[in-house]
């Protein structure tokens, strides 16, 4: 009945936990956390204005609570266009509960094409209770 018991809850926790992908940013001596939860269509995922100068997109793609698939743009904002500076995909990662900060990325270092402006940034994956 114990071992039940233990199994059920298990479940039940694991059913509410939602994974979701926290991101630090540093630029220009400024620091700020994103939290990105998962989305359906990966065309429907917004991208975050940072610093003025670039542009974060992340897709985070789940089946249920398990983590399919992570797609990570970078991209420099000129006035015409983005320029894309880097695409980093993440197929089935680990997500745990408290995940070291970076886990996901590492900490990466990306420059401006123009000014040399320099964007560091790191995530990792994260489960939450509602």
């Amino acid at each position: 009945m114990k071992l039940w018991l233990t199994a059920l809850c298990f479940l039940a926790a694991n059913a509410w936990a939602e994974p979701h992908l926290q991101c630090q940013f540093e630029l220009n001596g400024h620091s700020e956390t994103h939290t990105f939860k998962p989305v359906s269509d990966p065309y429907l995922a917004q991208s975050i204005d940072i610093g003025g100068r670039f542009r974060f997109k992340a897709v985070l793609m789940t089946t249920g609570n398990q983590v399919d698939l992570v797609n990570l743009y970078v991209s420099y904002q000129t006035r015409r266009q983005p320029i894309i500076l880097q695409h980093s995909k993440f197929i089935a990662p680990a997500v745990h509960g408290f995940s070291q900060a970076n886990a996901l990325t590492g900490r990466v270092a990306l420059y401006s094409p123009f000014l040399g402006k320099e964007l560091v940034y790191g995530c990792s994956l994260h489960e939450a209770a509602p």
